[in-house]
């Protein structure tokens, strides 16, 4: 959202042509538009069109990453600033994200929304470190799964992608089972701060239909739809601010490695995997109230990993050391 000046003192010519399309018109070309930072420079254009922009039904939200060297200022001078974040989401993002989400606040009739997030650009986590994530939410996170394999290869046989050289049977002894599991809770601390944004959004914009937060690189998503959507609007709107603001982190961690996983729906083969599971302790239905695992979006690769944390969930849970409230059992 970067430049964008107040409106200017008069509306557009009124003999333009575009000022003779009706409303309705108008507004079925913005639909077109989506992304945030376009339709903010469309909102400035004139009262008219400021009026329309706020009724379009669909925006995609791309987070820029934040070079901590360069002062990150809010940059849309005509929007007044609402309520604050908390400092844990306030710090990962930067005030140029707070401006541009308080107008993101102001489409009270969106119904599909999609923000992307630099890829660990506030972590030092290298990209080209291999792993993903998945996620169960409501109101809060349910469970957290993170799976991180030293090799991924296809059907044929095809090295995918690989964490680097070296025997995956070293994963242990050189110390990357540590750093896979300080990694992944460094992933569940963004899924904290995105899981406050993500209420907020719901709180915010009573219309959605759909929401997706994602990062860049495609490590994970955290998403709400259909029934689980509208159970999370009703809580929103029902709780009290302390228990709004309330933020509940799971206390059972298990974490394990698997030399080898095979997959039969895709065909993958993964070596040296380690994986960490997540949840609430007061979780129903144990490994099967885990994860319920439903994206149409997901490409190839995704839907590997996917079929990774079931089959990992199904038969490998005995594999793992478990920690509840930080005691060992």
């Amino acid at each position: 959202m970067k430049n964008i000046v107040k409106y200017p003192k008069e509306d557009a010519d009124a003999s333009s042509p575009f000022s003779r399309l009706p409303d309705e018109i108008i507004l079925q070309i913005i639909n077109k538009l989506i992304d945030l930072k376009t339709l903010g420079f469309c909102y400035l254009v004139s009262k008219r069109f400021s009026s329309i922009v706020l009724q379009v039904d669909a925006i995609s939200f791309t987070v820029p990453f934040i070079d901590p060297n360069v002062p990150d200022k809010n940059t849309v001078d005509d929007v007044a600033a609402s309520r604050p974040f908390p400092p844990m989401v306030s710090s990962f993002f930067g005030e140029s994200f707070l401006s541009a989400y308080t107008f993101l606040s102001k489409f009270k009739g969106v119904k599909s929304l999609c923000i992307e997030l630099a890829s660990f650009g506030h972590r030092a986590i290298e990209n080209r470190c291999l792993f993903k994530w998945k996620v169960k939410c409501g109101n809060r996170i349910e469970s957290f799964m993170f799976l991180s394999p030293h090799s991924v290869y296809d059907k044929d046989g095809l090295s995918l992608s690989g964490n680097g050289d070296g025997e995956e049977e070293n994963l242990v002894l050189d110390g990357m089972f540590r750093r896979n599991f300080e990694i992944s809770l460094q992933c569940l601390e963004d899924v904290i701060a995105w899981h406050i944004m993500l209420m907020d959004i719901v709180k915010d914009l009573p219309m959605l239909e759909e929401v997706s937060i994602t990062d860049s690189g495609r490590r994970g998503r955290l998403s709400l739809s259909g029934e689980k959507l509208i159970e999370v609007k009703e809580w929103v709107n029902s709780a009290s601010k302390a228990e709004f603001n309330r933020v509940e982190v799971p206390t059972v961690m298990s974490n394990g490695y698997i030399p080898l996983l095979k997959l039969p729906v895709s065909g993958y083969v993964m070596k040296g995997i380690y994986f960490g599971v997540m949840k609430m302790k007061d979780l129903e239905g144990g490994n099967d109230g885990l994860m319920k695992i439903e994206d149409a979006s997901e490409d190839k690769e995704e839907a590997a990993y996917t079929e990774a944390v079931m089959e990992i969930l199904e038969k490998h849970m005995g594999m793992t050391l478990t920690l509840v409230d930080g005691v060992l059992v």
